[in-house]
């Protein structure tokens, strides 16, 4: 059997934590199929790429990949901006990538996809006991949200119990990235058109790259 590697192009460092989504996909669809991925990181670069066809070349070179992954986010909780989303990446590719690239396009931004876990928020906070609510969105409702990135903040730092000092000195970056590693089971995101559109592309994707 293969081992599939791919890459990660994203919107900002921080969206590396989808990383984390992809291979619970990868995993849960092709539990055979053994994958490693890589976040395509130019921040260290004399003179990183702007563009996404340079990237592309880029990440062929330093991050090499079977398949590649772009994030945009939607920046809307209007469906219809992922279709264009998508339109937009295709257009910016060289024509011979587009077959091998998968767009991941969450409504709003990235944090939405982590705000279904009210355990793994708990313990990326480090209060596993905490016995307050946790006033996670419904899953009817999550697409709606206007506001996940600030949601999401908000409620690791209340979940968290610092107060003073001790919550100025709250790691939100690093702890977002825990919430990711914390959730196990990313199947409920499978009732979100974005995730579902997500998903889409890559069965397409690897359906392809296993033919070959």
């Amino acid at each position: 059997m293969k081992e599939l590697k791919y890459t990660l192009i994203a919107d900002g460092s921080s969206d590396s934590v989808l990383l984390k989504i992809i291979k619970w996909s990868l995993d849960d669809l092709y539990p055979r199929l053994s994958n490693e991925g890589i976040f395509a990181d130019f921040r260290q670069m004399q003179k990183p790429p702007k563009r996404l066809i340079d990237k592309v070349q880029t990440a062929k070179l330093y991050y090499p990949f079977d398949i590649l992954f772009v994030h945009r986010d939607a920046e809307s909780t209007n469906s219809r901006l992922v279709a264009q989303r998508y339109q937009e990446v295709s257009s910016e590719l060289d024509e011979d990538d587009i077959d091998k690239t998968i767009c991941i396009v969450p409504i709003k931004m990235m944090e939405t996809w982590l705000l279904i876990d009210e355990d793994a928020i708990k313990r990326a906070a480090g209060n596993r006991n905490y016995r307050g609510n946790v006033n996670l969105p419904s899953l009817r409702n999550l697409e709606r949200e206007s506001q996940p990135k600030e949601l999401l903040h908000n409620l690791l730092r209340e979940v968290s119990g610092r107060k003073g000092r001790n919550l100025k000195n709250f790691n939100i970056d690093k702890t977002v990235h825990l919430v990711a590693e914390n959730i196990e089971d990313y199947s409920p995101l499978r009732n979100l058109a974005a995730f579902q559109a997500f998903e889409e592309g890559l069965k397409r994707v690897v359906d392809k790259y296993l033919e070959d």
